[in-house]
């Protein structure tokens, strides 16, 4: 879309952020941000559209499409640096740009809303960061293996009977089996 030469000021530019939430097509949005009226307040609304920091989830669901926001030229001096990187992590084919934002903006991932599918959530998780290693970040293989480890903990301490019956169990049923083994013995 292009908007030159028409002034919506931030009033307008939270209008736009807030149309283009779900936006799977348009990706690019031409305007003079200075003739525009755009000021810090419609910047953070085009922040929040690309990159909604408020919950992992909202991140998720953030607008990964737009790959241009500003100046017809390919100006983005006007565009602040946050802006800027969002649509870089969007334009960029080989990254993930979901996975991409919600490592470099979420320092821990709260896995209480996913406490309620138990333990079938788990393989998931670690499948989650085994796609995010693959993502080729530069230095955040760590930061993952490190969230990784620290998911699968808050996990398993939430959850200590299902771990625990889990191995208890296995251990009842090896003593099971030796008993059967020696009864069977015995036997000949």
């Amino acid at each position: 879309i292009m908007l030159q030469r028409i002034s919506f000021v931030d009033e307008g530019a939270i209008a736009l952020a807030d149309g283009l939430r779900g936006n799977k097509s348009l990706s690019r949005l031409f305007f003079a941000p200075t003739s525009a009226g755009v000021t810090d307040v419609g910047w953070a609304a085009f922040s929040r559209l690309l990159c909604d920091t408020s919950s992992i989830n909202n991140t998720y669901l953030s607008n990964h499409t737009l790959e241009w926001v500003g100046s017809l030229f390919y100006d983005d001096s006007d565009t602040p640096p946050d802006v800027r990187r969002y649509l870089l992590w969007n334009k960029d084919q080989r990254i993930d740009a979901a996975i991409c934002k919600i490592l470099k903006t979420h320092d821990h991932f709260d896995m209480k809303p996913f406490f309620q599918w138990k333990l079938k959530f788990l393989p998931v998780m670690v499948a989650w960061f085994e796609r995010a290693k693959e993502t080729g970040l530069a230095g955040l293989k760590q930061s993952i293996e490190s969230r990784k480890l620290s998911s699968m903990y808050d996990f398993v301490r939430s959850m200590p009977m299902l771990v625990l019956g889990g191995n208890q169990g296995q251990e009842k049923t090896r003593q099971r089996s030796r008993k059967r083994r020696l009864n069977g013995e015995a036997k000949l």
